[in-house]
């Protein structure tokens, strides 16, 4: 699946110019990528958070000029950004697969929006965020529970934060493919540079479908390279699957020239150490030079609490200040 015009726009702060929205379209196609998705980085009604040139009409309406008919396109879906009403409204504008991404720990929110989603006719994936707070067992025992649950096409497995190491992720496929009926496909990030590995890891070991971007452009450190990923999978099955010249061109002369968001390269690799998830690296770093306290040691102290909950700035500055007192 090419997501380019969906995770990466948050290294351009959600403005895709209209030549690159209509070029990378009409390329990933013609370049025989199966699926695509398009919109906001946080999903539907995303802007509600982080402002955008292109509203969610608007993606439809540019998917639907730029895309073949047959194209399965579709858009991703948080619980608590996107409602019911929201779905239907896309799904009405040409959408043809949701992707209901829900936090691990939390998995039984997307039920609602799932059993919804397929009452549209829509095809169905359920993403696992920060798949990474679960062991090997404790996730496939996720999967099977919202396999049993609701009716849906397909599970990602989500590695958030980018930690991931082949060997996990393979270990991971290897035992959901063998306890699960639904296909699996997986969504990498990038933060110790392993995102392809992780990829073709989960491929080779029963994943349906994975996520790439042009130029790997994703939020921080970005998502596996698709034009890489293609490469690599040619050179693995010794014949063409897609058109990796085209990918590669479209890389370099669409993507490439766009003005990205700088990243802290500290911070994603210890938000890999750590299993931090980059939205936390703002509070972080503030909190670290507020308190006067090394971010290494901030990151160890948050983990736990991360780990158990979705944490607050407020949450952040506490652990920080009580790192001070017990200085």
């Amino acid at each position: 699946m090419d997501c380019t015009l969906r995770d990466g726009s948050y290294s351009v702060n959600f403005q895709f110019d209209t030549e690159t929205v209509e070029t990378v379209l009409s390329t990933v196609t013609a370049a025989g990528i199966e699926w695509v998705e398009v919109g906001h980085g946080l999903g539907i009604n995303g802007r509600k958070i982080s402002e955008t040139n292109i509203s969610d009409e608007e993606w439809c309406e540019l998917a639907t000029r730029f895309l073949p008919a047959d194209c399965r396109w579709g858009m991703f879906v948080q619980p608590g950004l996107a409602s019911l009403d929201d779905l239907a409204r896309m799904a009405d504008a040409g959408m043809k697969f949701a992707r209901i991404g829900v936090d691990i720990t939390s998995y039984e929110q997307a039920y609602t929006h799932v059993d919804r989603a397929k009452e549209l006719g829509l095809t169905v994936f359920v993403n696992l965020m920060k798949s990474h707070v679960r062991d090997v067992d404790a996730a496939v025992r996720t999967a099977v529970d919202i396999e049993a649950s609701c009716d849906l096409d397909c599970l990602y497995f989500v590695d958030s934060v980018g930690q991931f190491l082949p060997d996990h992720t393979a270990r991971l496929f290897g035992e959901a493919a063998r306890r699960l009926k639904t296909p699996i496909g997986f969504h990498g990030h990038n933060n110790l540079g392993l995102a392809n590995a992780n990829s073709l890891a989960a491929t080779n070991n029963g994943a349906s479908i994975v996520d790439c971007t042009l130029a790997g452009l994703g939020r921080d450190a970005g998502n596996a390279v698709l034009e890489e990923m293609a490469a690599v999978l040619e050179l693995q099955e010794g014949k063409r699957l897609y058109h990796t010249d085209m990918l590669a061109h479209t890389s370099e002369y669409c993507v490439s020239r766009l003005e990205t968001l700088g990243t802290d390269r500290e911070l994603q690799v210890l938000g890999a150490l750590y299993g931090l998830h980059s939205k936390y690296f703002p509070a972080l770093a503030d909190a670290a030079t507020k308190h006067a306290v090394d971010r290494t040691t901030l990151m160890e102290a948050v983990k736990p609490q991360a780990y158990q909950k979705d944490l607050s700035r407020r949450d952040i500055d506490a652990i920080a200040a009580s790192l001070l007192e017990a200085e």
